[in-house]
């Protein structure tokens, strides 16, 4: 590597060469003058910055008095620890803010959460190459492309992600709080207590669950009689669910299968299918209920959460090349309803659930920050950093303003069927 390169972890845990523009020419002081020039316009809550000369400065915005949303401002220090971290911030770039930090140029001490409300002064614009993500499914289709990016989120190493995931199922999708003070353990299992009622299931139903994730959901339902299949892209998902389903002792059938939903063929039929977290990366809805029409069985019911946005691939550019590559996208609920009612699902329950989702986003980024010392020798700092900033940057987007919003949705498949079928939760 070059001495005018530095390295930067990808998604995929290799190292990316990062060209290094000219040394930065602003002076720290008119930097610090373009900082608090923007910074006006904004209520950020005050803060310490250090530069990488060793000198501290108190910045704020202009509302500096009341904290955002009645978050009591604990305070936080953003650290510019080299050059490169100094061209970064100077460039106002959230891009090359997110890599520098990453990198470890940048640093933040205390309330990241309130660090991330910087992102009012920051930029976003990458047009080109936010049309790059699309040119993978255009090409080789969605599958490859699938199976090539889910395994660049997913395939850290299972002990990774159960190093920040709750204790009792290992969940990687929102949970349901019905208070605040509740562990994430209990809003996880109000979680599952709710597909199962809302999918009516009982002993002996069959479920296909779309991104099986670790199991979570098996682990609950398996210990009630219901039968699962787990679809998954992840090789290190599959591996983990293939070894467990081969020594599982509940009362039920569990299969594990490494296939795209969109080119599942199955034999059988389903009473419910499942996606939790999933719909972000399956962003062609009307192939997807089409896919759903076939496998679900008449009168059956479809159960999904997600992240949803206002726009269609409003993602960050961070995101997008570092957190979920390719076409991943918050859902856009217009477009979501047109395909399912094109091929006859019936909504049956819509929940918004922003606050449960920035509640199990807060849990896991402070256990994952709890575990730092048994998780960077596993995985790196590198990779540490990244889900940090991934964690706490959704929970920001929930919480602060609803710029990034969050859904359960439950649909029946109900063409044809009386509507005495309809919204009624008689087992299936």
């Amino acid at each position: 590597m070059s001495q005018d390169q530095i390295p930067l972890v990808t998604s995929s845990g290799k190292l990316l060469g990062v060209p290094l523009a000219r040394r930065m020419r602003k002076s720290p002081a008119r930097l610090l003058s373009t900082l608090q020039s923007r910074l006006a316009q904004t209520d950020v809550t005050p803060f310490r910055l250090q530069l990488h000369d060793g000198s501290v400065h108190h910045l704020s915005g202009r509302s500096a008095a009341s904290p955002m949303f009645g978050r009591a401002a604990k305070g936080f220090t953003l650290t510019v620890l080299n050059d490169r971290g100094a061209r970064a911030l100077d460039s106002l770039d959230e891009l090359r803010i997110g890599e520098a930090y990453v990198s470890g140029a940048l640093d933040v001490d205390g309330d990241f959460l309130h660090c991330l409300d910087l992102r009012q002064i920051f930029r976003n614009r990458h047009p080109l190459r936010s049309l790059l993500r699309f040119l993978g499914p255009f090409a080789l289709g969605q599958r490859r492309s699938d199976f090539a990016w889910v395994p660049r989120h997913y395939d850290f190493g299972n002990e990774f992600y159960f190093a920040f995931l709750d204790r009792w199922v290992g969940l990687y999708s929102q949970a349901l709080y019905k208070a605040d003070d509740e562990s994430l353990e209990q809003a996880v299992r109000n979680k599952l207590d709710y597909i199962v009622d809302a999918c009516r299931l009982r002993r002996g139903a069959e479920v296909l669950d779309v991104g099986g994730g670790w199991g979570a959901l098996e682990k609950f339902i398996g210990a009630k009689g219901i039968n699962s299949t787990m679809l998954t892209l992840s090789r290190e998902q599959f591996d983990y669910l293939s070894a467990w389903t081969a020594r599982h002792d509940l009362p039920c059938q569990l299969k594990v299968v490494r296939e795209s939903i969109f080119s599942y063929r199955p034999s059988q039929h389903y009473d419910a299918i499942v996606l939790l977290g999933v719909m972000e990366h399956l962003p062609d809805y009307p192939r997807l209920f089409a896919q759903f029409e076939r496998l679900l069985k008449p009168g059956g019911r479809l159960y999904m959460d997600f992240a949803a946005g206002q726009k269609k691939y409003n993602v960050s550019a961070f995101t997008y090349r570092y957190v979920f590559p390719g076409n991943h996208t918050p859902v856009y609920l217009p477009d979501l309803f047109v395909a399912a009612n094109r091929f006859g699902f019936e909504p049956i329950a819509l929940h918004n659930d922003r606050h449960s989702y920035y509640r199990t986003l807060e849990a896991w980024a402070r256990n994952l920050e709890a575990a730092r010392q048994s998780v960077i020798p596993r995985v790196g700092e590198q990779v540490y950093r990244l889900f940090r900033l991934y964690l706490w940057g959704g929970a920001h987007q929930l919480e602060r303003d609803g710029s990034l919003e969050s859904y359960r949705i439950v649909f029946q498949r109900s063409r044809g069927r009386p509507s005495s079928e309809i919204g009624c939760h008689r087992p299936l």
